[in-house]
């Protein structure tokens, strides 16, 4: 049975992004809705997905400035034993939101068991800076300019032309410039557990950024390890 299922659903990403999806999808259009699942769909059966990285891979090396404008080093990290790293889209997304808070409620578990926690995001310094203080963050909350680390982990999309549109004038959000970046583009929302020897051992990836891995889920392999 999974750690998830035997606590206070109230306490759950799950159950959290649950009420987010009715939330939204009382106020999104049909015409909207059908354009973001074709997108969806898209990355799901382009072969877009296929080129994330998996179990058994080397992951890459990444140096990023963190909340505090300090620089990150994942050797560093791993030399002190397993990092989680978790990819998400930004503070602009309510989903990410509550991503990054409940990975801040567990994050003492997780160092409890011997790891540690970076999440990175394309957006720009000040959005990450900002959003950090707000929920005083107690791990790294890191700056990936252009998406490269993102690219090196094999997530990043860029936007259609349609959904650049939707974005843009429905929600409000023009990526490129709330990343402060050379494109629109963004990183599939992902959560890799990372081994001391720098080999990949977990991989949670979805193209419908609606859903996320349950943080206690990562908790309980990592105890495993």
């Amino acid at each position: 049975m999974k750690i998830m299922e035997t606590i206070d659903r109230n306490l759950l990403l799950a159950h959290k992004l649950e009420k987010l999806r009715e939330f939204w999808g009382k106020r999104v259009s049909p015409e909207d809705e059908e354009l973001m699942e074709r997108h969806i769909h898209y990355l799901r059966e382009s072969g877009a997905m296929e080129g994330i990285l998996k179990p058994g891979d080397q992951a890459p090396v990444f140096q990023l400035s963190n909340q505090r404008n300090e620089i990150i080093s994942s050797t560093d990290l791993l030399n002190k034993g397993p990092l989680v790293v978790s990819f998400y889209r930004g503070s602009w997304c309510p989903y990410c939101v509550e991503e990054v808070k409940v990975l801040n409620n567990v994050y003492n578990q997780i160092r409890d068991a011997g790891a540690d926690l970076v999440v990175i995001s394309p957006q720009q310094f000040s959005r990450t800076e900002k959003q950090a203080n707000e929920i005083q963050l107690q791990y790294n909350m890191l700056v990936d300019v252009d998406n490269k680390t993102g690219k090196a982990f094999g997530l990043v999309y860029e936007f259609p032309d349609y959904l650049k549109q939707l974005y843009m004038k429905r929600f409000g959000n023009d990526i490129q410039q709330i990343n402060e970046g050379s494109a629109w583009e963004l990183p599939v929302p992902a959560r890799f557990v990372i081994g001391q020897n720098g080999i990949i051992l977990d991989v949670k990836a979805d193209a419908d950024y609606r859903y996320r891995p349950e943080p206690l889920d990562t908790v309980a392999l990592l105890k495993r390890l």
